[in-house]
């Protein structure tokens, strides 16, 4: 009776869940994503340089806003890469191992808010359920990216917020905010979704605690630091890079068509028709609701980014697509509303932004969309019991499908955008170049520099030393990239072989062969559908 008690308990099929998380995001880690995108390179890079010299790449002592690619990256996961280099060394599965930890856990989180908010064990379980199998969360959890450990973040604050309602406890509501303020420190777009969600969460359950004893709390450990970090101006030079706000951005282009094509209207009908605080408003209210797609959703993912997808796949299973309307609809009828609230919010602050909808983020929302996929089962499963066994198979057959999509076909598709190739590169050039005074590298894909410091595993405080002469003006964006690393040259052009030259090694893209007096250098490097990602040249003169 005790075994046969244990197999039906959550304990056991929460586990089963658990291990399931663990190798959707552990199984070959460290080669699938084949690709390794110069973000996750420079985390590893500069945690590494941390443990080295006690700075970053900039020669800055444990830095809050680390200067990165120029444009202020958060400190939270470099922070955690350290321990896992110290364990694993300088890699690639070091770098991702704390995206797929954290992203486990999540699931775990999942269970135990919704046992907080319901009482619900087969809710609760479902949504891990979902959770752990949702494309959108695995994909990310299984590369570094900051955005997957503030949803973490988020989940655990919120936890033990609505574990603090109840019980008045200080230590629980100084967990719920510290781990905010983590979120905040993690990735920017949570630089808008904390404030607004915990102003939310103690509107919500004023009547359920002192007050003044939450709000000084929230100050002191919330919105102090949250302060700090908005108003550090190298924090804000990613939003102001992405922003509908910058120049480059359309609305100020469509405005200025808009004014072209009015041609003899009274000026007062322009200006009330088309002003910028009208088109903003209009922009970010299309980009908002463009991340409630279903399409999006379900059945083809981000539109913008196939780094951010899988091909053929929604950021959800698309058997989850009609159990998402119907949990949202129990949501509202159960007056759940901070898990509604919480799906509203999560996607306002890719909404400012030039490229939507954005599954990096708008990740907030895989929290509630499970939560809400897994009611919408829930109330299906108990109101029509022979419908398990089809909606069993159904779903296995749809999970099985995106397996095949994420490990068979995503590695040969688009694999540009994971920027493969270029730890055969690295190892090319250095085994060449004592035949060469210098090498010409391509730079169109943007900071190949950081490859060959984290490939090579430079010398942190050596390169410190010529950071700052190699550095390059900001572009349109905001972004840095290197000019040089030794005797090693980054060049902007696709290839930049145009003038022969004795002694000089030249690394070109597949995109524009040189022109005469070049002669091709071994094998081409080829990205993983077998078209070439690098093809290395040198002077005719040399190869004679």
């Amino acid at each position: 009776m005790k075994i046969l008690r244990f197999f039906k308990s959550d304990f056991f099929w929460l586990s089963l869940i658990f291990i399931l998380a663990l190798l959707l995001r552990f199984y070959q880690l460290g080669q699938v994503p084949s690709g390794f995108v110069n973000d996750e390179a420079a985390f590893g890079y500069n945690a590494y340089s941390l443990i080295q010299t006690g700075k970053d790449e900039f020669g800055k002592a444990w830095p809050i806003v680390f200067r990165s690619f120029g444009e202020g990256k958060l400190p939270v996961y470099f922070y955690l890469t350290i321990p896992a280099i110290l364990l694993f060394g300088l890699t690639e599965f070091a770098v991702r191992l704390p995206s797929a930890l954290f992203g486990s856990l999540t699931i775990l989180l999942a269970y135990f808010l919704v046992k907080e908010i319901s009482k619900n064990r087969l809710w609760a379980l479902l949504t891990a359920l979902i959770l752990a199998t949702m494309p959108w969360h695995i994909h990310f959890s299984r590369a570094a990216f900051e955005t997957n450990v503030s949803v973490f973040w988020v989940a655990l604050g919120s936890l033990f917020f609505f574990r603090f309602v109840k019980s008045s406890k200080s230590w629980q509501l100084i967990i719920s905010l510290t781990s905010f303020t983590l979120a905040i420190f993690t990735y920017n777009a949570l630089k808008i979704f904390i404030p607004l969600w915990l102003v939310y969460l103690v509107w919500q359950f004023r009547k359920k605690f002192k007050l003044p004893k939450v709000l000084f709390a929230s100050a002191v450990i919330v919105a102090i630091p949250w302060l700090l970090l908005i108003t550090a101006r190298q924090s804000l030079n990613r939003f102001a890079g992405i922003s509908i706000f910058n120049p480059q951005s359309a609305v100020m282009l469509t405005l200025e068509e808009k004014f072209r094509e009015t041609r003899n209207q009274p000026l007062i009908i322009v200006r009330l028709l088309h002003n910028k605080p009208t088109a903003y408003v209009l922009d970010a209210y299309r980009r908002y609701a463009s991340h409630f797609d279903s399409d999006y959703l379900f059945f083809s993912g981000d539109p913008l980014r196939p780094r951010y997808r899988v091909p053929g796949t929604g950021q959800a299973l698309w058997f989850t697509f009609p159990f998402f309307f119907i949990g949202l609809y129990f949501l509202a009828k159960n007056r759940h509303w901070p898990i509604l609230v919480w799906l509203l919010l999560a996607p306002l602050a890719s909404s400012i932004t030039f490229e939507t909808p954005s599954a990096l983020r708008s990740m907030l929302m895989v929290f509630p969309l499970a939560i809400a996929i897994g009611l919408g089962l829930t109330e299906t499963v108990n109101r029509f019991r022979w419908i398990s066994i089809p909606v069993f198979l159904i779903f296995n057959f749809s999970f099985f499908v995106y397996l095949d999509a994420y490990f068979v076909h995503a590695p040969v598709h688009e694999p540009y955008e994971w920027q493969g190739g270029y730890k055969e590169l690295v190892n090319r050039v250095n085994e060449l170049m004592p035949d060469y005074d210098k090498a010409l590298i391509t730079d169109s894909r943007g900071t190949a520099y950081i490859y060959f410091l984290f490939y090579n595993r430079y010398d942190p405080a050596q390169w410190q030393a010529q950071v700052l002469q190699a550095v390059t003006a900001p572009d349109k964006f905001g972004f840095t990239t290197m000019a040089h690393l030794d005797n090693l040259y980054f060049i902007s052009e696709t290839c930049p072989a145009k003038i022969p030259e004795d002694k000089v090694l030249y690394v070109c893209t597949q995109e524009i062969n040189p022109f005469t007096g070049f002669s091709q250098v071994g094998k081409s490097i080829n990205f993983d559908n077998g078209r070439p990602a690098f093809v290395l040249f040198e002077s005719e003169k040399n190869s004679q």
